[in-house]
């Protein structure tokens, strides 16, 4: 699938809890991001002139025909420029880039784990299944601080997509962690031969835990990663990611974001 550069217009701006919000775009005809994977990603950037001259990376959330949509949350100049934009605003659009998850089956039981503005991956890959008929063989755990911090719940539940949810001051499932939802699931799933792989997105120090639990219960583990990306196709060279094997660095936007857990190189 080739990437394609194109200018688009928002069509919504929606606020969602702990300070979230959704991005809709739409161009004038429709583009390649339609046909993006689960894990894929966006280029984007605003009418800003040279305050911001490099674009933002974001996981494409859903896209069909000309439409596309994004999750993001206020953490830096780019990100709070794009929560303020309103309809009409014009986007320039490059993607969709990357490397996504593979095909929901039914040969395996995907547990699509999430925390923060990592969940747009999980939940177009969760999308994918429940039009593919294939709802029953996907389970998402999905963590933050608090209640407020796990949004579009409803997307999950309209999908008949199990969930199991964890806050660390116990306001909304288990108190903990993510990875206290998803240690006794993989127990389970080792006891009784059950089949799972692992499809995780979400801060580093999330995915490192991840990452060790899958590894400890040798279970197919693969992990979306978020590295600050100036081009999005290998030319900055700024998201290098230290992997095993002759090479040792990998580029996030060019070789992932999605990689083998066995790949990464971290301690």
């Amino acid at each position: 699938m080739s990437a394609a550069q194109f200018e688009a217009r928002v069509t919504a701006n929606t606020r969602l809890g702990g300070g979230y919000f959704t991005l809709e775009l739409e161009a004038d005809a429709p583009t390649p991001v339609a046909a993006a994977r689960p894990g894929q990603f966006v280029m984007l950037r605003g009418a800003w002139g040279r305050e911001l001259l490099n674009p933002r990376a974001f996981s494409v959330l859903h896209a069909e025909g000309p439409r596309l949509a994004i999750l993001a949350k206020p953490y830096g100049l780019g990100t709070r420029r794009m929560q303020s934009l309103r309809p009409g605003d014009p986007m320039t659009v490059t993607g969709p880039l990357g490397v996504g998850f593979p095909d929901p089956s039914a040969d395996i039981r995907d547990l699509l784990v999430a925390g923060g503005v990592g969940l747009p991956p999980l939940h177009l890959q969760a999308r994918v299944a429940a039009a593919a008929g294939l709802a029953g063989h996907q389970e998402l755990f999905y963590g933050g601080r608090d209640r407020s911090d796990l949004v579009m719940l409803d997307d999950f539940a309209a999908w008949d997509i199990a969930t199991q949810l964890a806050t660390e001051d116990g306001s909304l499932g288990v108190r903990g962690r993510v990875t206290d939802a998803l240690r006794p699931r993989l127990a389970r799933a080792r006891d009784t031969g059950e089949r799972v792989r692992i499809l995780s997105c979400g801060p580093t120090p999330m995915l490192a835990a991840v990452r060790h639990l899958g590894l400890e219960h040798g279970v197919e583990t693969l992990l979306c990663l978020e590295e600050n990306m100036a081009c999005g196709f290998g030319v900055c060279l700024g998201c290098a990611v230290p992997v095993h094997g002759p090479k040792p660095y990998r580029y996030c936007c060019t070789d992932g974001p999605v990689f083998d857990a066995r790949q990464v190189r971290w301690p």
